[in-house]
C-alpha cells in the first residue's frame, strides 16, 4: 500500500478512537447526572459538582426526571439525534 493511503488510514483510526473517547466521556457524565439526580441532588448542585454548563446538564437532568427508567444509552441516543 502506498504511504499516502497508509497515512489516511491511520488518520481515520485516530479520529475514530477520539470519537469513541468523546462518546464515553459524555456517557459517563450522563451516568453521573443520573446517579446524582436519583440521590436527590438539585440541578444546580450537579452543575457545580461536575463543573459543566447548564446547557449541557439541564436537558439530561430534565429527561431523567421525566423518564427515570431510561438507560444511559437511551439518553445518549436521544440527545445525539
Amino acid at each position: 500500500m502506498c504511504k499516502a493511503l497508509e497515512e489516511l488510514e491511520e488518520k481515520g483510526r485516530i479520529e475514530g478512537r477520539r470519537e469513541g473517547e468523546i462518546k464515553g466521556e459524555i456517557k459517563n457524565k450522563i451516568l453521573l447526572i443520573q446517579k446524582k439526580s436519583q440521590r436527590g441532588d438539585s440541578m444546580e448542585k450537579i452543575i457545580d459538582d461536575l463543573m459543566e454548563s447548564i446547557e449541557f446538564v439541564q436537558p439530561i437532568y430534565e429527561m431523567i426526571k421525566q423518564n427515570p427508567e431510561l438507560s444511559v444509552d437511551e439518553i445518549y441516543g436521544i440527545i445525539n439525534k
